[in-house]
């Protein structure tokens, strides 16, 4: 009897080594964009960014379409609800999934599925019978197929390039993220003004191409996989693994602790942006469409101030300074009344919101190791992503009542109580987040171009 042969082993690369040996550090200007040198890396940033700048579309044009449809704040709070209810439970199950089965073929599963979903989107305003309903329940799906995708795209960024590289990839996917955000808006804004949501649901179905490209696109070789266990444990006993590292962790739950106060009550603007655009300043689409552009300009500035500054700022600094620059500039963005100083807000914003958000995943990501990591960072999603259904009830409920200025204010003010208190752990042990600070000097000295095995758990 023959003896079947044996399955090739994929490489597992050292996190300092290219598939074609050790890469040299970057330097000058070239170190803002180190994460470019790997091929699968630029395969990976050009397809998100043609997607996301769809979804981008798709994300200005549901609530508006919802507005357009006669529904009210507490309607428009509740399709984004529905949206990323799922993250809240399923997120975390979506972490235990990323450690265990190969990132890429699930990545294009999943991004496949969220297409079909913005097809039907499309069908079903494009021929006129569109109902509230049918966004909230199509909403819900996306938030499904998001619970599975979001932590799996936050894990798979490791696998990409080696740690040395990690932060500034990290910095672009966020950059990349952002200038989608600008872009994506901004046409949508015009879009929706001349041909209604349904042209840009159709745009987002097709945007999706693009990603799943540059993932078939991809060498598997050229992937720095951790090895995998191999009889895993039960999902039970998998998801109490990350929940008690996290909690064990002072440098990945105070950050979450921090991120949850914000992502609940700070950043309800996909609710309160279409509110305030139309009720507030008296704008239209256009309108609308400019404030959001505005906020991710801002936003990628932060994201490439980040990505050039490196670990050369403490990451503390970072963390609480974005924070309280935040809760200062909402409080005016609540305060003002014309658009010619919302827009320039909404800007500095953006810019905030990424210095600290950025921060906490690379705090997170370089406290934790390879084995732990879609567990640990399904916790980042579940807190901002899976937050959000308590954030637009909270942000649709405070609208209706007294206004959407009235959310931005009082939205600010719980946030604020978030900062006092992580702050006052940070004063009480100055050492908590050293560890991560630590990594993330080490993961910028230069790669050694001795030969070395990657551990399951980590360097």
């Amino acid at each position: 009897m023959s003896t079947p042969p044996s399955r090739p082993r994929l490489r597992v690369l050292s996190p300092t080594q290219d598939a074609g040996g050790p890469v040299p550090p970057p330097s000058g200007l070239r170190r803002g964009f180190a994460a470019l040198r790997h091929r699968n890396y630029r395969l990976f940033i050009s397809g998100q960014i043609v997607s996301l700048i769809g979804t981008w579309m798709q994300s200005v044009s549901q609530p508006w379409l919802v507005l357009l449809l006669g529904g009210s704040p507490l309607q428009l709070g509740t399709v984004l609800a529905l949206q990323y209810a799922p993250s809240l439970f399923l997120a975390p199950l979506g972490g235990v999934l990323a450690d265990r089965v190969d990132k890429r073929r699930a990545l294009r599963v999943v991004n496949a599925l969220a297409s079909v979903e913005a097809v039907v989107l499309f069908g079903l305003t494009f021929s006129g019978v569109v109902e509230i309903w049918h966004v909230m329940v199509l909403a819900f799906v996306l938030g499904l197929v998001n619970a599975v995708e979001m932590p799996m795209r936050q894990a798979f960024a490791a696998e990409i390039v080696p740690r040395h590289d990690l932060m500034n990839a990290i910095a672009l996917n966020s950059a990349t993220f952002n200038l989608a955000r600008i872009i994506g808006p901004a046409v949508a804004g015009v879009t929706l003004a001349l041909f209604g949501p349904a042209f840009n649901f159709a745009l987002n179905a097709v945007s999706y191409l693009a990603v799943l490209l540059g993932l078939s696109l991809m060498d598997p070789q050229r992937l720095h996989r951790a090895e995998r266990a191999e009889a895993p444990t039960s999902v039970r006993t998998s998801l109490a693994e990350g929940f008690d590292y996290a909690r064990r962790t002072p440098s990945v739950l105070w950050p979450l602790v921090l991120l949850a106060g914000f992502a609940i009550f700070g950043m309800n603007f996909q609710t309160l942006l279409p509110l305030y655009a139309r009720d507030t300043l008296g704008l239209g689409a256009e309108g609308y469409g400019a404030l959001f552009a505005s906020m991710g300009l801002g936003s990628l500035m932060g994201s490439l101030t980040l990505a050039f500054a490196g670990s050369r700022r403490p990451l503390t600094m970072l963390i609480m300074g974005g924070a309280v620059a935040f809760i200062g500039l909402e409080l005016a963005l609540g305060i003002v009344r014309l658009p010619v100083l919302a827009y320039p807000l909404m800007v500095l914003l953006g810019l905030a919101a990424m210095l600290m958000v950025n921060t906490i995943n690379v705090t997170i990501q370089n406290s934790v190791s390879d084995a732990l990591r879609g567990r640990v960072m399904s916790l980042y999603v579940t807190v901002f992503a899976g937050s959000a259904p308590i954030g637009g009830f909270f942000a649709g409920f405070v609208a209706q009542l007294w206004g959407p200025p009235a959310g931005f204010l009082l939205g600010a003010g719980i946030a604020s109580i978030f900062v006092a208190v992580v702050g006052w752990q940070l004063a009480k042990a100055p050492g908590a987040w050293a560890d991560a600070a630590a990594r993330t000097r080490r993961s910028d000295d230069p790669p050694n171009p001795g030969p070395t095995t990657r551990r399951a758990a980590g360097e």
